[in-house]
């Protein structure tokens, strides 16, 4: 207890802020029982130093002077914050990465429910193709693994358990190696391609020109064209074949070789985007023969013959004869049922031709 009355010294605690304090009693018109006011003593409160909105002035050299900036000291300049390095900027155009959403993601596609009997497993395609066929997938820039891995519904560790197996059926009971055979067939079933395709390089003048030339058919007339009936000697296989390495040359669209082909039709028929997918998503000999777009396409691949005077291949010749001169069925599906015998199958030779054989 202090003369004062208080339990601790207030001049003492005091003079941790400002070591100028002198003891109350000394200060003229100020009890020396009364409480210390902050306005008295120059110690800062929520509102600034007592009733000044700055500190008192100290001189630098003053030895009693609290750390600090005095009236001759300048404040140091606010640190320039260093620059963020920038993201290296993508290689890929805006127009390549929504031609290749459009490609892989379209929206006018048919719709398979998941549990269509046609995405049940079957076993056609072995571990390995799948493992194969998912590799293709990420690694085309189709999407991320994880991404992937989402769509599927499997966890980082199924998946990664599946994908660093080597044998032909080693995970055939995974979910991976299931759900993935379902994911493919879906897309194979619906026309759209199994990985994404490289960007192609921009267009210029020359490659438009090219383009054009390869489309410029109009003056080749071909037999039976006008009723809409020219006789088809190439499989499906082969016209995809043609169609894929067309799409493959600098300036070339889907869009234009759609539009293009589309002027095979004497009639109002025209090829869509849809018609294209789901052609090119078929696998097999006449897989396909009765899409329009094996028709029109195979008409356009051989007026490009003909005006580039170009012969016809063995294999054209030996389907011509296959066929007897009246080409490949593009009115009845290949996929169509047959009534057959217990003791008969279907064959199709590599000219599209079904032949009905007993079982041994």
């Amino acid at each position: 207890m202090t003369s004062d009355g208080w339990s601790w010294s207030p001049t003492r605690a005091l003079a941790t802020f400002n070591p100028n304090i002198v003891p109350l009693a000394a200060r003229p018109g100020l009890a020396s029982n009364a409480l210390p006011r902050l306005e008295d003593w120059n110690i800062p409160s929520l509102g600034g130093y007592g009733n000044r909105a700055t500190p008192p002035s100290q001189s630098p050299t003053d030895e009693n002077a609290a750390p600090g900036f005095g009236n001759g000291d300048k404040m140091p300049a606010t640190p320039t914050p260093a620059p963020v390095a920038a993201k290296p900027a993508s290689r890929k155009r805006k127009s390549d990465v929504v031609e290749i959403n459009e490609e892989l993601f379209p929206e006018n596609v048919e719709e398979i429910d998941s549990e269509d009997e046609r995405l049940a497993p079957t076993r056609a395609d072995t571990c390995n193709q799948v493992r194969r066929k998912i590799r293709n997938w990420t690694e085309s820039g189709a999407m991320k693994i994880g991404q992937f891995q989402d769509t599927l519904g499997v966890s980082p560790k199924a998946y990664g358990s599946f994908m660093k197996r080597t044998g032909t059926w080693d995970g055939e009971s995974c979910d991976t190696y299931i759900k993935a055979c379902a994911f493919f067939k879906k897309r194979e079933l619906q026309g759209l391609p199994l990985k994404a395709s490289k960007p192609k390089k921009p267009k210029t003048a020359e490659s438009t020109q090219k383009a054009a030339e390869l489309f410029d058919v109009g003056e080749v007339s071909l037999p039976r064209e006008q009723s809409n009936k020219v006789p088809i000697f190439d499989t499906c296989d082969e016209v995809r074949k043609k169609i894929r390495a067309l799409l493959a040359k600098d300036g070339v669209t889907q869009a234009a070789f759609v539009r293009e082909i589309s002027k095979t039709f004497t009639d109002d028929r025209k090829v869509s985007a849809a018609n294209l997918r789901y052609f090119m998503g078929r696998k097999g000999v006449i897989d396909g023969n009765t899409n329009i777009t094996y028709y029109a396409a195979y008409v356009f691949f051989e007026k490009q013959r003909v005006k580039a005077g170009k012969p016809k291949t063995k294999f054209r010749d030996e389907m011509e004869k296959a066929h007897k001169g009246g080409g490949v069925d593009t009115e009845h599906s290949s996929n169509a049922p047959m009534f057959m015998s217990g003791d008969e199958a279907a064959h199709i030779d590599k000219y599209g031709i079904i032949h009905i054989v007993r079982r041994r």
